[in-house]
């Protein structure tokens, strides 16, 4: 069992009012600041906040209530303790004081612990608790501590063993077909992915073992509710989210007077293309949307098939932007970079279509631009709602000889600076194709190999692939790798695309 640090306050951290005179039973003022050392308080009272006799909890062994931290003082002045709170790894936790031990429920300390983590796995979570009290003084004052102990938790041991026919899914995207569902892919051992197209704003889901599709071609909905995995709270659409299964220990008592499975049946919101994944390790499930790299195919890179020169940048949640000069109203047509050279796959609009907002094609695409006369726009491209929009601009002012990327791949020094080239038929859009970082780096944008303007923001393009920088932000970090490198000097917005 773990050992607890001494957490001992006094004076400027426990006292109230002034050196050496305690609060009354209510804690009035308990917090309020003093001018003792810590030190001084360790010496005068030693409380200790200790692991409790029941601190490894052990959900299969469990009983309703466990205790879970140990109050002592090592100074005779001190009789007993008052409990203002306890929180476990950030979190509020209801808590008793039984004599000197802290006692809570393990049914609701198992909850936190798994939603805290998102990992409902038969392995010892870690927790760290802290506690406020109050030490009780032979004067009947009361004296404000604090201290932190540790913990464990082992959730429940009867989980669902991994599927070795994977897994499937049945949804409102696909009617509930029991015989077509939407298979899941193994993207790591007992991670599973599944990319969906959803047409409403609520969709309805659940996920299956695959062993039913081995066994029959229409599995009977019977056996695909004992073999189903959902959540909690019926049309809850949180994400990430902690599985239930049928059998649930953690639910099934209770849902078992209510003649209902132990899971239920969780939701996603919002018509677009998502990304869901199942993790049957940790026993929870996400769904995220799926974006992707898009490119500008037209005047700007000379309608080539094979020149990834113009990249969109992304603004997020699936929608990209293109800023430039744009020649004429057959300015483009749009491919996602799993589809880069195959003109059956562009997106595009109505051939010829000067439209300033606009549903996008995917099927029979015609080239579209801003107006007859082009000039200076940002094109919008909403791919959730699958619509373009075009904004006007004034004509930038500023010019520049030459953007580069200068950081720790180079020492930051103007020798080695990687230098990228201005898109002659889209002006202001910069770009390099294949630049390679040995390690990973931190880096900036900047004009004509001068600190003057230069761009950065912070992020890190290993969890997103472009940003918005501005004058003299803060680094980007970069991480080792190949990439195709993107830049607009007007918007300063910039894409890091990464290469196989």
């Amino acid at each position: 069992m773990n050992r607890m640090k001494k957490h001992i306050l006094f004076g400027g951290m426990l006292l109230c009012a002034a050196a050496f005179t305690a609060c009354s039973e209510d804690f009035t003022n308990w917090a309020d600041p003093q001018s003792n050392a810590q030190g001084e308080s360790e010496a005068a009272y030693s409380v200790n906040f200790g692991a409790g006799s029941q601190a490894n909890v052990v959900m299969d062994k469990a009983s309703e209530t466990v205790q879970l931290v140990s109050l002592s003082a090592g100074n005779e002045n001190v009789t007993g303790f008052k409990l203002k709170s306890v929180t476990v790894n950030g979190v509020s936790i209801d808590a008793e004081l039984d004599g000197n031990n802290i006692v809570v429920n393990s049914a609701k300390l198992d909850s936190i612990i798994e939603l805290k983590s998102f990992d409902r796995s038969a392995t010892a979570h870690a927790i760290e608790v802290k506690t406020e009290a109050a030490a009780k003084l032979a004067s009947g004052e009361y004296v404000p501590v604090e201290g932190t102990s540790k913990a464990t938790l082992t959730p429940y041991t009867n989980t669902p063993s991994i599927d070795p026919n994977g897994y499937c899914m049945l949804g409102d995207w696909q009617g509930w077909n029991n015989s077509n569902p939407t298979r899941m892919t193994e993207v790591e051992p007992g991670v599973f992915q599944a990319v969906v197209t959803t047409t409403s704003e609520s969709s309805w889901f659940k996920f299956y073992r695959g062993t039913p599709w081995a066994e029959s071609a229409t599995p009977d909905w019977g056996v695909l509710d004992l073999n189903g995995l959902g959540c909690a709270v019926n049309g809850d659409d949180a994400s990430p989210n902690l599985l239930v299964w049928y059998d649930d220990p953690r639910f099934n008592l209770d849902w078992q007077a209510k003649g209902r499975w132990a899971f239920e049946t969780p939701t996603i919101t919002g018509a677009a293309t998502y990304v869901v994944t199942l993790d049957m390790n940790k026993l929870y499930y996400k769904y995220e949307l799926l974006e992707s790299v898009y490119y500008v195919v037209g005047t700007p890179n000379g309608w080539s098939d094979s020149q990834k020169t113009c990249a969109f940048y992304p603004l997020g949640n699936n929608a990209y932007s293109y800023t430039t000069n744009w020649a004429n109203q057959w300015s483009l047509k749009i491919w996602d970079i799993d589809d880069f050279g195959n003109w059956d796959a562009c997106w595009g609009g109505v051939n010829g279509s000067t439209d300033a907002t606009a549903p996008l094609v995917n099927k029979d695409a015609g080239a579209f631009g801003p107006s007859e006369n082009g000039g200076w726009y940002t094109l919008t491209i909403d791919m959730n709602a699958q619509t373009y929009t075009w904004a006007a601009i004034d004509a930038p002012t500023t010019e520049y000889a030459n953007i580069t990327l200068i950081g720790g791949f180079n020492s930051w020094s103007p020798d080695g600076e990687i230098e990228l080239s201005q898109v002659s038929t889209s002006p202001h859009n910069w770009y390099v194709l294949q630049a390679s970082f040995a390690s990973d780096t931190e880096l900036k944008f900047r004009a004509n190999h001068d600190w003057g303007v230069n761009w950065g923001t912070g992020i890190n393009v290993g969890d997103t692939y472009g940003g918005t920088g501005v004058n003299n932000g803060d680094n980007i970090k970069v991480p080792a790798g190949t990439y195709d490198v993107y830049f607009n000097d007007i918007t300063g917005q910039f894409a890091f695309v990464a290469k196989e």
